[in-house]
């Protein structure tokens, strides 16, 4: 009797080991604009696999000139990738999503910055964002992180730091991680190219913050 309470012990530990080890893998969604060859996901995914915690990174549904829009209109269509000879729907990667980078080029402000309108615009953008977070939370329960916008230069400063603003008030009403790059990009020319785009320094600066979030929250313990 006391030999099979032993080895009921060593099995249940060993399924307890595995479980602890099964929760601690993370599926990671990476949902953005391409705006550089080598984005913040890629090593914020590096990252993880070094810490042998990555279960899969999917990057599939992301594309250059992503908007809000065209995502909603994905994950309404529900489109479909081939991801390592396996089919995964995008809601279906929602679901299974354990933490989620969301981010976009701020392009379509910097175009309106001068435009008389611009707050208008930004009412737009806010709307859009609270419909995308909004339908991504039906299907996503577990971690999303927005990356926030930066000024490329002092004559944006303003309109983007209202931006932002607005566009925090809206992740954390759906509990969504919000990481503001004004603060984190100004004066730092390293960061942005003669495009207005991120450099891989910039790209590296915003994945340490992505993961400085990761460490407090998703992987903590």
């Amino acid at each position: 009797m006391k030999k099979i309470m032993i080895i009921s012990l060593i099995i249940l530990s060993v399924f307890l080991i595995y479980l602890c080890n099964l929760d601690r893998k993370v599926y990671y969604l990476a949902l953005n604009d391409l705006v550089s060859d080598y984005p913040y996901s890629k090593y914020v995914k590096n990252y993880l696999k070094e810490k042998d915690v990555l279960e899969i990174y999917v990057d599939n549904y992301s594309q250059k000139n992503l908007t809000m829009i065209d995502l909603q209109r994905k994950i309404n269509d529900n489109e479909k990738i081939n991801k390592e000879g396996k089919e995964i729907t995008l809601k279906n990667a929602l679901i299974k999503a354990d933490l989620i980078t969301l981010s976009f080029s701020n392009q379509s402000i910097l175009n309106k910055v001068d435009n008389p309108k611009v707050y208008d615009y930004i009412d737009e953008f806010s709307n859009d964002l609270d419909r995308l977070l909004k339908i991504m939370r039906e299907y996503c329960k577990e971690d999303i992180i927005f990356i926030g916008y930066y000024a490329p230069n002092e004559e944006s400063l303003e309109v983007v730091k209202y931006l932002n603003k607005e566009y925090a008030k809206v992740c954390q009403r759906y509990n969504v991680e919000y990481i503001d790059l004004v603060s984190i990009f100004e004066n730092r020319s390293e960061f942005i190219d003669n495009n207005n785009l991120p450099t891989r320094s910039g790209e590296n600066m915003i994945a340490s913050k992505v993961i400085d979030r990761i460490d407090k929250k998703l992987l903590k313990g």
